[in-house]
């Protein structure tokens, strides 16, 4: 990719939008980023703003990403993370660009017990795994130049993210509960952006999973989390509730047969990334 190539960050206020952002290369990339004030799912202002401004590259980081949300209002979660979805797909198409879409796990079942790759069929259990799978279907069909990304709960610094929440209510003493019986792959927000950026940037088209090494509990990694923290866990709890039980293990089949990129185990994914934001003691 050349120089001063133009990036349009569709959904740039949100968690993986700020991510991207700022672990892109200011000095390679001219960065347009929008986010409410540009509809997405309003297929004219897409074309407008593309018309306009040319992006070789489209990373949507928009979606409704709120399961309770999405079994709510089912027309509404379709409309932001398929029809968005295709709208930026046939934009970026028109004007040759590719596409880079923010996908889910949540496109498999919980009670899958073995790793699933890129290959395995998709059988999204609830409304908002589904309006995903009908996203990355759009964007398949309407933009040969695509890369869709999935990922594993992806974590973040910021101070509404789980992380720091776990860790401040233990410091003050406070019960935190944790499910025991949810099971995936931690990836920090650092990881997931740099991998964003690192299959941007190879040539390399395609669906891709990519989440960390390694299997854990929500509880296995908040306890891991606070020891890190140098917080004691005697007030960690972990949750049995049988009704939230599950369990996705995505393999990075893409990853490893293209060999772009290196994805840490979650133990040492999470101790760089609290390291690098001053979470440890």
């Amino acid at each position: 990719m050349g120089p001063q190539e133009v990036i349009w960050i569709a959904g740039a206020a949100g968690r993986m939008g700020q991510a991207i952002e700022h672990h892109l290369d200011h000095a390679r990339y001219i960065i347009m980023t929008t986010d409410a004030e540009l509809d997405i799912t309003d297929l004219e202002a897409v074309n407008n703003y593309v018309d306009t401004y040319r992006p070789d590259v489209v990373i949507n980081c928009a979606g409704l990403s709120s399961k309770e949300l999405a079994e709510q209002d089912p027309t509404r979660a379709y409309k932001v993370n398929a029809l968005g979805a295709r709208n930026l797909a046939i934009a970026s198409a028109a004007v040759g660009g590719l596409i880079v879409h923010l996908s889910t796990d949540d496109l498999y079942p919980g009670s899958i017990q073995h790793p699933v790759n890129e290959f395995d069929k998709t059988l999204p259990p609830h409304v908002y795994g589904k309006s995903k799978e009908a996203g990355e279907m759009l964007v398949r069909e309407l933009n040969p130049r695509h890369i869709i990304v999935r990922s594993s709960w992806v974590y973040t610094a910021l101070p509404t993210d789980h992380l720091v929440r776990t860790i401040e209510m233990s410091r003050k003493g406070e019960t935190v509960e944790v499910p025991a019986n949810q099971f995936a792959s931690p990836t920090s927000s650092n990881t997931y952006a740099n991998f964003v950026i690192s299959v941007m940037e190879s040539g390399e088209f395609g669906t891709f999973h990519a989440s960390t090494e390694g299997l854990c509990s929500r509880y296995e990694f908040a306890k891991r989390a606070l020891e890190l923290a140098g917080v004691p866990t005697t007030n960690l709890v972990g949750k049995q509730d049988p009704k939230d039980a599950y369990r996705i293990e995505l393999e990075n089949l893409m990853i490893k047969m293209t060999g772009i990129f290196e994805m840490p185990r979650w133990e040492d994914d999470l101790k760089a990334y609290m390291t690098d934001h001053g979470m440890t003691a």
